[in-house]
Parts: C-alpha cells; sequence; structure tokens
C-alpha cells in the first residue's frame, strides 16, 4: 500500500495514541519541520490551506516536501488529540527547542505554537498554555532573554486562543507573570549586579507588561476589572525599599495595559458599579495618595482609562478660555440610575482623595493635569447636580486652603480653582454664574495673571517672579462662594452643602465587608497585648487572628517559665508543701459540695452511697432486641 497513505478518524487510534509512542513520533515530526524552517516558513494559514488529504481517501504525492508534510501530520495529530494527550505532544516540542537552542531567537518556537493553537481543539488550548508556563517555571534560573523569549511564546498562543479556551487558568497565567515579574524585579537590585544583567532583566519586564495586555485583550470588561483586583492585592503593602517601589510601579503598568482596552468595545451600558467595585476603587484611592508623585500620575490615568466611556479624557484640560465652547468638543454621557446610587455612595470620598491629592506639594504638572482631568470626568459621566456641587464644594476648598495656609503651591491651587469653576459655569450652562466666573478671571489676567492656570502651571518646576507666599490683596480677585451658590439655586439646585466647610465625614459613608477589610489604622498607638501593628498595617480577619494566636502563646511561655524558675529554686521540702495546700482546699471544696445534698458534712463515699439506690440499681437495666444482642 501507499506509505503516505493517511485515513481520517474521529481521533489518534488507541495503538499509536500512548505516550511513548506519540512521543517518538512528535520528535520525526519536529525533526522535519526544523530542517525545512530555516529555507521558508509557511503561515498556518498557508499550511491548513495545502493539505494533501482534502477527501477520505486522497493520497499524498510525491513532489510534497518532508517539511510540509511534518507540518499537515503535526496538525493533524493536534487537532484528534484528547483532553489528556495534550500533555504528550507538548512536551516533546518543549524538550526539542530546549536540546536545539531554539528559544533565542523564538521564531521556530513561536512557528510551532501558532500550529499548535491552530490545529488544537479550543476547549483543550488553555492545557497548552498551562504546560508552557510550567516550562518557564523550569527555567526560571535561566537568563532573562530565554525567559523573554518563552514569555514572548506564551504571548503569541494566547492571542490565537479564543477567550472561552483560556478561562480556567486566566489567574494562574497573571499569577505566573507576576512572580516571574516580582523575581525579575529583585533580581535588578542585587548588589554588584552587572549593568547587562540589569538591561536583560528591564526587557524581560516590558515584555510581560506587554504580555498581561495582550492577554487581556480578548477578555470580557468584568473579566479585567477582576485581574485588575487581583493585580492590585499583589502590590507592597510598604514602599521603604528599591525594589518595592519598583515592583509596585511595574504592577500599576500591567492595569495600564490592561485598563486601556476597558472601554475599546464602546458599551456605553456598563454602570459604574461593574467598572468600580470596592475591593478596586479603595485600593486605587490609596495609591491616589501615595509619596510617590509617579505613581500618583499613573493612578489617575488609570481611573481615566476606566472611568471614561466616551473619550473625553484628552479634551479635558486645566485651561481658562473665555467665550463659548463648540458644543460637540466634550460629550455628556445619559444619566442612569446605577451610576447616581454608586455615586451617592462614594462620590464624596472620590472628591475627598481628589482634594489631598492636589495638596501634595511635591506634585508635578502630569499629577495637577491627571487629577483635574479625573475630577471633571467623574461630572460628564454622572450627569446629575450633586457631582457638579461636589466638584465646586472641592473647588472652594482648595481655594480655602491656598487663601489660609503658606504651601508652596498656592499658584497651582488658586489656578486650578479657577479651571474648575470655569468649567462648572459652561457645564451648567448658567448665565449669572458664567458672569461671575467671567469677571473674576479678566480681574486676575490684569492684576494677578499668576492664578490664572497658562501662567502657573507654566513656573512649576522654574523660578518664577511670582511669589508662592500668602497675599493680602487678593479679595477681590477671589471666587465668591455665596455669589455661586445663588447662581445655582436659582437654577433650581440644592447647594446647601456649599455653605459648609469643605471636609469629609468619613462615617457618613455606609460600609461594607469589603472596605473594612481593607480599612487601615489610624491612631498613633495601637497594640494588641504587646503586639505593635504598623501605621500601614491594614486590619484584616488574618492580622486579628494572629494577634490572638500570639497573646495566647506569649500567656502560656510567661506561665511556663515562671514554673520553670519555681521548680528550678524550690526545695523538695517546700514543693511537697505547696501540693499538700493545693490538695487540702480542693478536699475543703468536695465537702462543701456533698453537704450541699444533705445539710451537713459527709464523706463523699457516703454521698454516693446514698444518692444511688443499689438495690433497684437492676431496673436502669434496657432491654434492647435481639438483633442488637452480640
Amino acid at each position: 500500500s501507499d506509505p503516505y497513505h493517511y485515513k481520517k478518524s474521529s481521533g489518534i487510534n488507541a495503538e499509536y495514541g500512548e505516550e511513548v509512542h506519540i512521543q517518538k513520533i512528535m520528535r520525526a515530526l519536529l525533526f522535519n519541520i526544523h530542517e525545512g524552517f530555516t529555507n521558508s516558513v509557511a503561515s498556518p494559514s498557508q499550511a491548513r490551506s495545502m493539505s494533501p488529504w482534502e477527501g477520505e481517501n486522497s493520497d499524498v504525492t510525491s513532489d510534497i516536501d518532508p517539511d510540509q508534510l511534518a507540518r499537515h501530520v503535526l496538525q493533524d495529530l493536534v487537532s484528534r488529540a484528547s483532553y489528556g494527550q495534550i500533555k504528550s505532544l507538548m512536551l516533546p516540542l518543549l524538550y526539542f527547542i530546549d536540546n536545539q537552542k531554539l528559544w533565542v531567537p523564538n521564531k521556530f518556537a513561536t512557528h510551532c505554537m501558532s500550529l499548535i493553537m491552530h490545529s488544537i481543539q479550543m476547549s483543550s488550548a488553555y492545557i497548552a498554555i498551562a504546560q508552557l508556563l510550567a516550562h518557564l517555571e523550569e527555567h526560571k534560573d535561566a537568563s532573562a532573554k530565554l525567559r523573554c523569549s518563552i514569555v514572548e511564546v506564551v504571548s503569541a498562543a494566547v492571542s490565537i486562543a479564543s477567550t472561552e479556551s483560556i478561562g480556567p487558568t486566566i489567574l494562574e497565567l497573571f499569577g505566573s507573570l507576576l512572580k516571574y515579574l516580582k523575581m525579575s524585579v529583585d533580581t535588578c537590585n542585587i548588589e554588584n549586579v552587572e549593568v547587562e544583567i540589569i538591561k536583560e532583566e528591564e526587557e524581560f519586564q516590558d515584555t510581560i507588561v506587554q504580555s498581561v495586555g495582550q492577554f487581556s485583550h480578548g477578555l470580557q470588561t468584568y473579566q479585567k476589572i477582576e485581574i485588575c483586583t487581583f493585580i492590585l492585592q499583589n502590590m507592597p503593602l510598604t514602599t521603604d525599599t528599591e525594589e518595592e517601589i519598583q515592583f509596585e510601579s511595574m504592577l500599576l503598568k500591567c492595569i495600564m495595559k490592561i485598563t486601556t482596552s476597558v472601554n475599546t468595545n464602546n458599551d456605553k451600558s456598563i454602570g459604574l458599579p461593574t467598572l468600580f467595585p470596592l475591593s478596586l476603587i479603595g485600593p486605587l484611592q490609596r495609591l491616589s495618595l501615595s509619596d510617590s508623585p509617579k505613581t500618583r500620575t499613573m493612578t489617575q490615568q488609570i481611573f481615566h482609562s476606566i472611568l471614561d466611556r466616551h473619550n473625553n479624557h484628552e479634551k479635558v484640560v486645566p485651561t481658562v478660555t473665555l467665550g463659548e465652547l463648540p458644543e460637540e468638543n466634550i460629550f455628556v454621557g445619559p444619566q442612569k440610575k446605577q451610576d447616581v446610587l454608586f455615586f451617592k455612595r462614594n462620590g464624596p470620598e472620590v472628591y475627598f482623595h481628589l482634594y489631598e491629592s492636589i495638596l501634595k506639594e511635591d506634585n508635578d504638572l502630569d499629577n495637577y493635569t491627571c487629577t483635574f482631568r479625573t475630577a471633571v470626568l467623574w461630572c460628564l459621566e454622572v450627569p446629575v447636580d450633586e457631582v457638579l456641587i461636589e466638584l465646586i464644594h472641592m473647588a472652594f476648598g482648595l481655594q480655602d486652603e491656598a487663601c489660609s495656609s503658606s504651601r508652596s503651591n498656592v499658584n497651582i491651587l488658586h489656578s486650578l480653582v479657577a479651571a474648575f469653576l470655569v468649567f462648572a459655569s459652561r457645564y451648567s450652562r448658567n448665565e449669572a454664574l458664567d458672569q461671575h466666573i467671567t469677571n473674576i478671571i479678566r480681574k486676575r489676567q490684569s492684576e494677578k495673571p499668576h492664578l490664572l492656570p497658562q501662567v502657573a502651571f507654566s513656573a512649576i518646576d522654574k523660578d518664577s517672579e511670582f511669589d508662592n507666599a500668602v497675599e493680602e490683596s487678593l479679595s477681590s480677585v477671589m471666587f465668591d462662594a455665596t455669589v455661586v451658590a445663588e447662581c445655582l439655586n436659582q437654577q433650581g439646585m440644592n447647594v446647601d452643602r456649599l455653605s459648609d466647610p469643605y471636609h469629609y465625614k468619613r462615617a457618613a459613608i455606609p460600609r461594607t465587608p469589603e472596605s473594612v477589610k481593607s480599612l487601615r489604622v489610624s491612631m498613633l498607638d495601637a497594640r494588641v497585648s504587646d503586639v505593635q501593628i504598623s501605621l500601614q498595617e491594614e486590619i484584616t480577619f488574618d492580622t486579628l487572628k494572629q494577634a490572638l494566636q500570639h497573646r495566647q502563646q506569649m500567656a502560656l511561655a510567661t506561665n511556663n517559665s515562671s514554673k520553670e524558675r519555681l521548680l528550678s529554686h524550690e526545695s523538695y521540702e517546700d514543693s511537697v508543701a505547696r501540693t499538700a495546700e493545693k490538695m487540702s482546699h480542693i478536699t475543703a471544696l468536695k465537702q462543701q459540695i456533698f453537704s450541699s445534698f444533705k445539710g451537713g458534712e459527709v464523706s463523699p463515699t457516703e454521698s454516693l452511697h446514698s444518692l444511688i439506690d443499689l438495690d433497684n440499681l437492676t431496673n436502669l437495666s434496657i432491654d434492647l432486641p435481639d438483633m442488637y444482642v452480640y
């Protein structure tokens, strides 16, 4: 018969389906594929279209080269492989690439994985990806170039696989990548490490970040949010060392890669409760108050990617422009009940964190710009009066802080207040409010130009002729909260909050188990027994459990140590006397208990006989059926 004759079946023949036979077949196929790979590499789609057995009994002609035939056989084997045979097909491939040192460069490895992923059953594709991750674990101590190549192959495999096929290993996949990312960051901070190794590790870190973004591109929005939450849970609790700072920065880059595709599907129906679960918005708000300006900027950019469902963030800039704005310049989203309810629960806390972030004196231009955009985007995405009032209330809080303090960023604060109120007047389309704001802006242009964004922002990190100290003659160029409240009240808005000084009552916000879990210690000296809790440590169930266990261990250790000291210094006669004293006390208690039954002092034996009638003891016997008698 024709040696190339191949008859299709529903699966791999049982005779050849054993692991030993599959591995031998795979090694032969890989050898032929590698032989022809150096000359020409056909794409997977071309290889599939040139399959020589389109019919039931088609024969392979003699002019087909071994490379092409091997690719066809490999794809057909993979397409027929059952759930348990995928591992037997993957291991020979991985070991062949190891032995032939074909990871760097990884063109052959990528080509073979492309053939496999285009042919594998989608329900089993995640097994191939899991095998690649396991192989990366085996090479965790290898060079950064080799690990980088393996990650690139994993990324190529995931991009081919459908969303459903990688579902069971999503968190495992991301967890593995974060572990390797942490190891790489630690390697870069080893003392006396070579510069070339640091460059390779940084390239490996960038590859992981790019791969994370590619992995999440095909996922649903709720899955992306869950992955962001998962990454935030791996954030270091402190940033006291250079390793922790770098690792936090890399994790934020991963989240940014994921969130850039959150709103790319143009699904405007997704509500804020889905986009910002408490397990996500809470950690992000804490990061927005980080000591690092870079961390604060990246956090606000993450807010932009998730919050901006109408592509407005690039159009929102902290500037002051008098005159009408084009209506099509900024798109205001529709009112949604779920968004309004979400803001009523979380809005005051959201704007309070923005307020605290703006007050940071080490902010740079990116910090101010990004924070301004976040505050305005909340108004555009939740177009209700409560959000605008909260924004204006925060703006007047910044103005009061700038007028009553000697901060180094006083001019910036005044300029941001002007930008916020200009936006509010245009957003509310209130002519009276717009007139008041316009008058103050024109006075500043002529008298105090350094209190406007165009001048104040240009002076950041530069020597400016304007002093940041508190000026006494600013009352004429300050915005009047009373006038603003009256203008908004005439429009039918509830402006009661504007009459109060800006502050945030944390107790007014309803708490949930998730938010309680992430509550941070704010007391100056928090102690549980002898356990000192750090001011930055989170109070969780585990920390309380550890504190109680530590307390019990300390009590037991103290008791044992006191007994040891007593026995080591006490004589035998003293021990006997102390024991006799305890026994007499126990005997007295027994006499007291037994005397309570008959009103007098009796011995334990007499009391027991009086309570139990030994003659009628047989009445206590129980008749059991024969089936229970053994």
